[in-house]
């Protein structure tokens, strides 16, 4: 549901909100005050083409925000989440629409910027526009299909989801099958690059880590001589000594011994002593362990060059199948596996074959029956259809539902599903997008929605033009219509009669003003006596006490209907 719509700046609305409520909501106003302005906008925020001809003049962008009810649209809330937007807690969407004299437009689904293509998936299941406008289903010919199915109800679905099964895993065999035909000469090819790739991995043998094992080795090698002459120093200056230099282990053991000797003049040098005895015990240990270590220290050029040999040979590898070891051996496991597909592919490939043709039996067996019984339904609809169609006083208008057979499988079968209208006796019957009117389309969607009221998904309805063409008495029984969907879904509603206009659970008024010499367009709730007021305007374009008097009979008998209906 639609809760809140604010336009700033587009066309002639300088700044207005409207605050929208269940059940009718009806827009009324002069002509030419703006109100197909206020379509115009909700058509751009709903994805519609933008044009920055409808931005105020004088001003650098135009701004148009919905604010959607989304509790009880689960569609809605599944499709965010696809989408990877959050859902407010709430649970209200906030649909915004930027229109720059720049030519940066933007969108915005919960402040996050999004593309056209994304607000129009999101916004089909949110709103209808019926009118002379883009965003109406009842033009586009894909969701006559969908709306047919609706109509069908749970036997119907039921029949739906057994054909979507089926085609699903028809889908995941072709998908296999394409993945795993090749042209011969390229299989070939691709057999012969893999077998080439493994057996220069497997060659060269690798472990992980190897290679940086290999270069701390090399890193030793290449610095033997300085190793082997700071380690020697280190161990000549511990426990060597010459004629000019005692040995520092040497010296500290006689600082030891005249340590000890004074212990026993003072005892509190013992725990100096001690330490200074322990100090020599490790320097004779590293003292060992430097001898052990420069013993080990290679002198070795052959060695050094079958490391650099080998490390070129892992980093020739690393250029061509990862950065590292590990990630070489990964694509090795990866296309050790590809190849072995390959190989048995032809078999594989004859065993999808004959799977996929098994599927295809079964998929049509049940796309044939889902199709009869859509005809069955079709039939219902058309003639539910020609008596909502009696009832708003389109006598002699022919409605059909027409089959082709699709040539390709789909999810919902083999049925191409089109609605055709003959307004007047003797006409072809044709697309409704061909013939229909505004007036007239809209009418044929206030049958259609009628009917289909309890099973609809889409929450709110626009309707613009709805009495185009009709007047007092074909008004007061699409009034009826209305109220009767209104109990169902929120609906908006631009009129000129005062027979649907009374109806209204929600009446706003559209007028032109000038203010600081520059013309706005303003809109304003109407209280009961506003409404009066306006009924009187729209049923003679005065007042006087005889028109205000009828509109109070208008409005008394409408809230007389409607507590009749609850």
């Amino acid at each position: 549901m639609l809760s809140e719509l604010v336009i700033n700046n587009f066309a002639l609305i300088k700044d207005v909100k409207l605050e929208l409520t269940p059940g009718l909501n009806i827009l009324t106003g002069e002509t030419g005050a703006g109100k197909s302005i206020i379509i115009k906008a909700l058509d751009m925020l709903l994805g519609g083409r933008a044009s920055t001809d409808f931005i105020r003049f004088g001003e650098e962008k135009a701004i148009i925000e919905g604010c959607f009810d989304i509790k009880d649209n689960p569609l809605v809330k599944d499709l965010l989440k696809e989408l990877g937007i959050d859902i407010l807690e709430e649970e209200t969407l906030i649909l915004t629409r930027e229109i720059s004299t720049s030519g940066n437009n933007k969108s915005r689904i919960n402040g996050r910027v999004v593309t056209l293509e994304m607000v129009k998936e999101l916004t089909q299941y949110l709103i209808d526009i019926h009118g002379q406008h883009e965003h109406q289903s009842l033009l586009n010919p894909e969701d006559h299909l969908r709306l047919l199915d609706q109509f069908g109800g749970k036997e119907l679905m039921v029949l739906k989801d057994r054909l979507e099964e089926v085609y699903s895993r028809w889908q995941q065999k072709k998908n296999r099958l394409n993945k795993i035909s090749y042209d011969e000469k390229e299989r070939e090819r691709r057999i012969d690059l893999l077998e080439f790739q493994i057996n220069e991995i497997e060659q060269a043998e690798l472990k992980l880590e190897e290679d940086e094992e290999l270069l701390d080795e090399k890193k030793r090698l290449s610095n033997a001589e300085e190793l082997s002459r700071t380690v020697n120093k280190a161990y000549n200056s511990l426990y060597q000594s010459d004629f000019e230099q005692t040995a520092i282990i040497d010296q500290i053991k006689q600082f030891s011994k005249e340590l000890d000797s004074l212990v026993k003049i003072d005892s509190s040098l013992e725990e100096i002593a001690e330490s200074l005895r322990n100090i020599n015990y490790e320097l004779e240990d590293i003292s060992f362990r430097l001898s052990d270590y420069n013993d080990k220290i290679e002198f070795n050029p052959q060695r050094l060059d079958m490391i650099e040999n080998r490390l070129k040979l892992i980093n020739d590898l690393k250029r061509k199948y990862g950065d590292s070891i590990e990630e070489i051996l990964d694509y090795y496991q990866k296309i050790d596996q590809e190849l072995a597909e390959l190989k048995n592919s032809e078999v594989e490939k004859g065993e999808l074959l004959a799977e996929i043709t098994k599927l295809e039996e079964e998929y049509l067996v049940e796309a044939e029956e889902l199709s009869t019984q859509r005809k069955v339904i079709a039939t219902e609809l058309e003639k539910s259809i020609a008596r909502e169609l009696m009832d708003l006083s389109m006598l002699q208008t022919r409605f059909k539902i027409d089959f082709l057979r699709k040539e390709n499988f789909t999810k919902d079968g083999i049925d191409k599903v089109e609605f055709l209208i003959s307004p007047n006796p003797g006409s072809e019957l044709l697309p409704l997008i061909k013939i229909a009117s505004g007036g007239e389309l809209s009418r044929i969607m206030l049958a259609l929605k009628t009917i289909t009221a309890d099973i609809d998904q889409i929450s709110t309805l626009i309707f613009d033009e709805i009495d185009t063409g009709i007047g007092g008495r074909v008004g007061k029984l699409v009034a009826d219509k209305l109220l009767v969907l209104s109990a169902k879904h929120q609906l908006i509603c631009i009129t000129h009669l005062p027979q649907i206009a009374c109806m209204a659970d929600n009446h706003y008024f559209i007028m032109k003003k000038v203010v600081n010499d520059e013309t706005e367009t303003v809109i304003h709730p109407l209280n009961d006596n506003g409404r009066v007021r306006e009924l009187a305007r729209m049923l003679d374009g005065t007042l006087t006490e005889t028109t205000l008097d009828h509109a109070k009979e208008l409005l008394k008998s409408a809230i007389e209907k409607k507590e009749r209906i609850e």
